[in-house]
């Protein structure tokens, strides 16, 4: 009998356990702040997305919670509003989000909470924000050059062991080398993207590969100081606009109707030949 007591306590307390979570579920600004700040604020303005003040009520809460998990899905899908805000931010993808619906819906409550100024707070947003105001008083020194060509060609390391960028991006330079072809050419990137957007992909990369390239090796506030400066000066001096082609494509045109003109003519001079007696 004392054995079946002893049983059925444990088998008890077995059961008990399994329904406590293994964490402790995170809040709303924690949710926040870990997936969303490096590309959006608050009512602090545009980063890489839309500033999100008021979403709540711009948005019925399925269309936002289907968003949040997967904005790519609704994209290929056709949604109209998906469609229009992917092209509106230069078609650059947001991550998918393997989040639960409550924890997406403390996200948009947090959202609203601090929308509304009741408790507002510095996100990591409007941290990088701050960084990027840093950056441009920073003096783009040949030093600071050398240093963003470096750690994007790999010959210097990062220190938290990352990738060099050329194995999967390119730039134009006076390199021969140039990068790799697997993802963006970043030679226009300062230009489309800002101090600000570059600052937020290199801390939360919205690209499924360079997610995965950089988990668990983020770099460092130098190192990303640095890549931002080489960026803006690849964009100053190399991201011009292709010269007009149109130029060229006459002088093919008119090429190719000499070409054929000389070719009739010559046909016809065979073919009108004298033979002689």
């Amino acid at each position: 009998m004392m054995k079946i007591r002893v049983l059925f306590l444990v088998a008890f307390l077995i059961l008990s356990l399994s329904n406590l979570p293994l964490y402790a579920q995170k809040s709303g600004e924690e949710l926040f702040k870990s997936v969303c700040a490096a590309c959006h604020t608050v009512g602090n303005g545009k980063l890489i997305g839309p500033d999100l003040i008021g979403v709540n009520d711009q948005r019925e809460q399925e269309w936002l919670i289907r968003f949040i998990r997967s904005s790519q899905k609704m994209v290929s899908e056709g949604d109209s509003l998906a469609v229009a805000l992917f092209n509106e931010y230069n078609n650059i993808p947001m991550p998918d989000n393997n989040l639960s619906d409550d924890e997406i819906l403390s996200i948009l409550n947090y959202i609203g909470e601090t929308g509304t100024g009741a408790t507002r707070v510095t996100t990591s947003a409007e941290a990088a924000a701050d960084t990027a105001a840093q950056v441009a008083a920073i003096n783009y020194s040949d030093d600071l050059l050398r240093e963003g060509k470096a750690l994007f060609y790999g010959y210097e390391s990062f220190s938290n062991g990352a990738s060099s960028c050329m194995a999967c991006h390119f730039i134009q330079d006076e390199s021969i080398i140039g990068g790799g072809k697997l993802s963006l050419d970043l030679t226009g990137a300062y230009s489309k993207l800002g101090q600000a957007g570059i600052q937020a992909i290199l801390t939360n990369p919205p690209f499924p590969a360079m997610n995965t390239a950089l988990r668990g090796k983020n770099m460092t506030e130098d190192e990303k100081v640095a890549l931002i400066a080489m960026l803006h000066f690849v964009d100053q001096r190399y991201n011009k606009p292709h010269p007009d082609q149109t130029g060229g494509l006459t002088f093919v045109v008119l090429s190719l109707v000499f070409s054929l003109f000389l070719l009739v003519n010559i046909y016809v001079l065979y073919d009108n030949r004298k033979i002689p007696a």
